[in-house]
C-alpha cells in the first residue's frame, strides 16, 4: 500500500484526487446500503410484531397492589393495511378497527382499545341486614357495608300465603362499584421491535374483563419516544452526520486540492 501511494504522488499527482473522489463515492454508497437494510430491519420487525398481535390471547395476572390486571398486544399497522384481505382479523379487532376508521375522520387517532367486561356475582352469600315486614309480608336483604357491592334486594310473598302463591322478588338496588386503569406500555423485547402492549387493571373482583383488543399507529418507536442514554447519543449521530460527513469531506478534499496545488 505504501509503495502505491509512494508512486502515485511522484507519477500521477491527480491520481490522488481520483482515489479521493472513490472513497466518497464508496462512502455514500455504503451510507445507501447500510440505509437499506435497515430499511428492511424495520420492515420485518413490524411484520413480526403485527403477526405475534394478530395471535395473541389475554394474559391475567395479580400485580403488587393484589388488582388482577389483563394484558394483551397491540396492533401497530396502518388502519388499511389492517382492513385490507391480506390480514386476517377477528370479528373484535374489525369492531376496534371500524370504530378507529371512524374516529378518524374527526381527530387523528393515536391508540384506541376495545374492551369487553361484565360484573359477575358467583356464590354471594348474603351476611348484611335482614328487614322482615309482617304486615306487608315482605323480606328485604340490604347490604351496606361490602365496599366491593352494595345491593338491596327485596322479596315478596314470603310470608304464609296460600301454598301456590309463587313469592316475588324485587331487586331493589345493586351496585358494583370498579376503578379501571388502562395502561399502553412496552414490551421489554429487543429482538422483535419492543412491540406495544395494553392492560387493564380492575378493583373490583366482581369485574371481569372477557376480552380487550387495542391499536397503536405504526410510527410509534420506542428508541425515538422513550431512547436510552447510547440510543440519544446514536440519534444525535444520525440528526448531524450529514453536517459531519459533508465537513471532513471539505477537510480531505480542501487537503487534496491543496496538495495538488502545491507541488
Amino acid at each position: 500500500m505504501k509503495a502505491i501511494l509512494e508512486f502515485l504522488t511522484k507519477n500521477n499527482r491527480w491520481a490522488i484526487l481520483l482515489v479521493i473522489i472513490l472513497l466518497l463515492i464508496g462512502g455514500g454508497l455504503m451510507k445507501h446500503k447500510n440505509n437499506k437494510i435497515k430499511d428492511l430491519e424495520d420492515k420485518y420487525l413490524s411484520e413480526v410484531k403485527l403477526k405475534k398481535a394478530l395471535t395473541d390471547t389475554i394474559t391475567i395476572y395479580q400485580d403488587k397492589e393484589g388488582d388482577w390486571v389483563v394484558e394483551k398486544l397491540t396492533l401497530q399497522a396502518s388502519i388499511d393495511d389492517l382492513l385490507s384481505n391480506k390480514v386476517t382479523l377477528t370479528k373484535d379487532q374489525q369492531r376496534l378497527m371500524e370504530k378507529v376508521r371512524k374516529a378518524n375522520k374527526v381527530n387523528k387517532v393515536i391508540s384506541a382499545a376495545l374492551i369487553d367486561a361484565e360484573a359477575t356475582i358467583d356464590s354471594l352469600l348474603h351476611s348484611g341486614l335482614v328487614v322482615v315486614d309482617t304486615t306487608k309480608k315482605t323480606v328485604e336483604f340490604i347490604e351496606p357495608n361490602d365496599t366491593s357491592i352494595y345491593y338491596d334486594f327485596k322479596a315478596f310473598g314470603i310470608l304464609p300465603y296460600p301454598v301456590n302463591t309463587k313469592p316475588q322478588l324485587l331487586i331493589r338496588k345493586l351496585t358494583i362499584p370498579n376503578e379501571i386503569f388502562i395502561k399502553f406500555q412496552w414490551e421489554n423485547d429487543k429482538k422483535e421491535g419492543y412491540p406495544i402492549t395494553f392492560s387493564v387493571t380492575n378493583s373490583n373482583d366482581y369485574v371481569k374483563v372477557k376480552g380487550i383488543n387495542s391499536y397503536a399507529i405504526p410510527n410509534l418507536d420506542r428508541k425515538v419516544l422513550t431512547p436510552t442514554g447510547w440510543e440519544k447519543v446514536t440519534q444525535w449521530f444520525n440528526t448531524n452526520g450529514k453536517i459531519i460527513k459533508y465537513g471532513v469531506s471539505g477537510v480531505v478534499v480542501g487537503a487534496g486540492g491543496t496538495y495538488l496545488l502545491m507541488q
